[in-house]
């Protein structure tokens, strides 16, 4: 038997000290090395640099590809690269697996898993990655019963987020040992901050924390009021900008004086700009917030000024519903454009950053949680539904779209020479070629077997007619919606279009009391491209009926070969 490449088919040593506990995980004890030290030798923040846009490129690493899946017993939530090794957090969703809420640091090159160790609690946190050690936190996004009956009124103040417990630690990073650990009163979902041997924290009790990244000392804290739920801090020169809730507002840490420079609010909003990890660019802060009411949101992009914390411009992206968990994305910076995802309107935006002028607006299947990666002109980025898009970053257009299987959420695709690494929400850490999700003649992750002799031919001979614009009167084919010979999910002029995978198998079936045969459904789509309508017995009909079967049984052997013998039956046994 002969093989066809197919893509996308639903792949499917402890310091004691004051406020620094005991490690509740052990790492393995001689963890296997990594292959390669391919990517950078630190990685200091969310998305790695102040523009959240998480590409590496230099001469090293031009042509750097890697292919392959690693999946976890839980949701993976953010990841980090540095020294051929890929960094987890997993967020502990899977209630039926006691061992949740894992760090994994995985080989860049072939996915092995080297290590992993157990936090206290899920983590939400980009492993921080520096000399040697990696930085990660612990906390739930939930509020205690008090807490939740505060926060219920925008007025509130002093309001503690996570349920507990809450800690940060520091693993060393070829091991998973833990290093140090600091218990908190509140969540540490906010990826950190390293610089020069000072780690910055800002979490859910309304502080900011500085510890001494080696030792876990505790250098100085900052209270701001606010508690800080997802939204990641950015250092730019003495000032470290945070964006909280209760109340809503946009703060400058001075780190050498370790007050605050300057406070603004976050103007309208009610939700999501604590939320939102910061971009920054040009002394200029964006960040996108919830505005209107709980039944009649709207998404909004603000710009600042980040040497006195005045307003810019700001911009509603839409309304629409809200979404149960993520209602805000977080903005990436690349050339004098901001680029924006909303998971209330489903779109992904591009502004001039500058301006505030709307360049071009992308209508997406599913809310847009996740920030974008923006790399060679191109935009890289997935909703929540698992659709996982490739657009002209210029003009907006659609270059291709794939189903990848596994929700992603408030994180963001890291590219590493020519390689996207990406996690998603079924457990799945996936490493895919920029080729692979650009160039469909490339994909081969799914393989699927051509039978040997005539009835092999005969499939080969539907999957031509399939292929052919014979059908249709407008130079279509049956592969401008099904694309990949239809073996894979797309996203195409805002309608998706779904695998033909096991689409045979579904017929005959009754909709609205009517019987529809798979002969119908073909007739239907030649219909739609300005064909004429096949007869049941002709050769052609049959030809695409077993090639349609064989996409969807996998079960050669219950197929029939057809022209070889005058006697064309197609379909199944």
């Amino acid at each position: 038997m002969s093989q066809r490449g197919y893509w996308g088919i639903g792949i499917i040593a402890i310091i004691i000290a004051s406020g620094v506990g005991y490690a509740i995980a052990k790492a393995q004890d001689v963890p296997p090395k990594p292959t390669t030290n391919i990517g950078p030798q630190s990685f200091t923040k969310y998305a790695m640099n102040s523009r959240n846009n998480a590409v590496y490129e230099t001469a090293n690493v031009k042509n750097w590809t890697a292919n392959w899946t690693f999946t976890a017993k839980e949701p993976l939530q953010q990841a980090s690269i540095a020294n051929g090794i890929v960094y987890i957090s997993g967020d502990g969703g899977n209630l039926a697996y006691r061992h949740n809420d894992l760090i994994y640091a995985v080989d860049a090159q072939t996915g092995q898993k080297l290590w992993t160790t157990q936090l206290n609690n899920m983590s939400m946190t980009t492993p921080v990655v520096a000399h040697g050690m990696v930085f990660v936190g612990s906390g739930t996004q939930g509020f205690n019963p008090k807490e939740q009956a505060l926060v219920n009124h925008l007025h509130t103040r002093h309001i503690i987020r996570g349920t507990g417990p809450n800690a940060i630690y520091a693993l060393n990073s070829l091991t998973g040992q833990v290093i140090w650990k600091y218990n908190t009163p509140g969540e540490n979902m906010p990826t950190f901050v390293y610089h020069q041997g000072t780690l910055y924290v800002a979490n859910g009790n309304g502080k900011v924390y500085a510890f001494n990244a080696k030792s876990g000392t505790l250098l100085w804290t900052v209270n701001i009021g606010s508690y800080v739920s997802m939204s990641s801090p950015v250092l730019d020169g003495h000032f470290l900008y945070i964006s909280g809730a209760h109340p809503y507002a946009l703060y400058a840490v001075n780190i050498q004086t370790h007050r605050i420079q300057w406070k603004t609010p976050v103007p309208a909003v009610f939700a999501g700009s604590d939320d939102c990890s910061l971009a920054l660019w040009h002394h200029r802060l964006f960040l996108e917030g919830t505005a209107g009411t709980w039944h009649h949101p709207r998404s909004v992009l603000f710009a600042f000024d980040s040497q006195d914390g005045r307003l810019l411009w700001k911009r509603r992206l839409g309304g629409g519903l809200l979404p149960t968990n993520i209602e805000v994305s977080a903005p990436v910076m690349d050339h004098g454009t901001v680029f924006i995802g909303s998971p209330i309107t489903h779109k992904e935006y591009a502004f001039n950053a500058r301006t505030g002028h709307l360049d071009w607006s992308f209508k997406a299947a599913a809310p847009i949680a996740e920030s974008p990666a923006i790399f060679d002109h191109h935009l890289f980025v997935g909703d929540t539904m698992g659709m996982f898009y490739v657009l002209n970053s210029t003009t907006g257009k659609e270059i291709a779209a794939r189903y990848l299987a596994g929700a992603f959420a408030a994180d963001y695709p890291l590219i590493v020479g020519k390689t996207l690494y990406q996690p998603n929400q079924n457990g799945q850490m996936l490493a895919i070629p920029l080729t692979t999700l650009m160039d469909s003649n490339k994909n081969a992750f799914v393989s699927l077997a051509v039978p040997s002799g005539a009835l092999g031919a005969d499939i080969l001979q539907g999957e031509k007619i399939f292929m052919s614009p014979a059908l249709s009167s407008r130079g279509l084919t049956c592969n401008s919606c099904h694309v990949d010979q239809g073996t894979t999910t797309t996203y195409a002029r805002g309608h998706i279009i779904p695998t033909l995978i096991g689409a045979a198998s579904a017929f005959p079936l009754v909709r609205n009391g009517h019987v529809r045969t798979l002969d119908g459904q073909i007739n239907h789509c030649i219909a739609a491209m300005g064909g004429n309508r096949l007869s049941s017995s002709s050769r052609t009909m049959k030809y695409l009926n077993l090639y349609l079967h064989w996409l969807s049984s996998g079960f050669s052997d219950h197929l029939t070969p057809s022209a070889a013998h005058q006697t064309i039956t197609g379909g199944c046994n």
